[in-house]
């Protein structure tokens, strides 16, 4: 079942950054949630499995201490693009650390359990991508893996988790049954699957719009960010 998540990503970082009284569980679930991209992005710049689950555990240990992001501005644009900075600026100072941390210094880290990571849980990608563009592709796939699973527990609390079972590959995919073979699945009229595929889609296009609004600063930006998705997973 996907995690959902009370307030916009902004501002529960934002609220981190406040201090010891901040909602600590809603930023640990949201690191939870967007660890594919980063750890895409560390597979392909060059890091082993193993290296990359370590940098990413310590990212988010690191991200979750406030003083790490006290300084986030209000005018800080798309989460994807902060996360991905914020993950850089890590890497870098881990590697001017190293020297000290060879010589025995380090520090305390928060313990944070990511579910799934490892190579087991890499994506299929093309030699032609970029680290940059693996992020961004993995990314635009866990935005739509987390629609797509709200749409689902949605209909399953209605009680028609079998339809959407059934309606489910006209979504993100090109493997689509025929309307035919929907309405003899589902006992009903040729018409009537053809317009509830219709309302699926619908449906999914308002909580995409509601996914990707949790990660832009303003409203004004969900519409690119959207097409931003859209071109990332076609790459």
């Amino acid at each position: 079942m996907s995690r959902q998540f009370p307030t916009t990503r902004w501002s529960v970082v934002l609220d981190a950054a406040q201090g010891p009284a901040a909602p600590k569980k809603a930023l640990r679930e949201l690191c939870e949630a967007y660890w594919r991209p980063l750890y895409t992005f560390l597979r392909r710049d060059g890091q082993s499995p193993e290296d990359a689950e370590d940098t990413v555990q310590g990212f988010f240990a690191a991200l979750l201490s406030a003083p790490s992001i006290a300084g986030v501005e209000p005018d800080r644009g798309r989460f994807r693009s902060y996360l991905l900075g914020a993950l850089r600026h890590y890497t870098a100072k881990q590697r001017a650390k190293s020297g000290a941390l060879k010589r025995g210094g380090g520090s305390q880290t928060i313990s944070l359990t990511i579910n799934g990571a490892g190579a087991e849980g890499e994506l299929e990608l093309s030699d032609a991508h970029t680290p940059e563009a693996a992020y961004a592709h993995a990314w635009a796939a866990e935005i739509l893996t987390r629609t797509r699973g709200r749409l689902g527990q949605r209909y399953a609390d209605d009680g028609r988790g079998e339809l959407f079972a059934t309606l489910e590959p006209f979504l993100l995919t090109a493997q689509a049954p025929t309307y035919r073979q929907v309405a003899e699945s589902l006992g009903m009229t040729e018409p009537n699957a053809r317009v509830a595929v219709h309302r699926l889609r619908n449906r999914f296009r308002g909580l995409l719009r509601e996914e990707v609004g949790h990660t832009v600063a303003t409203d004004a930006e969900v519409d690119d960010e959207i097409r931003a998705v859209i071109a990332a997973i076609r790459v």
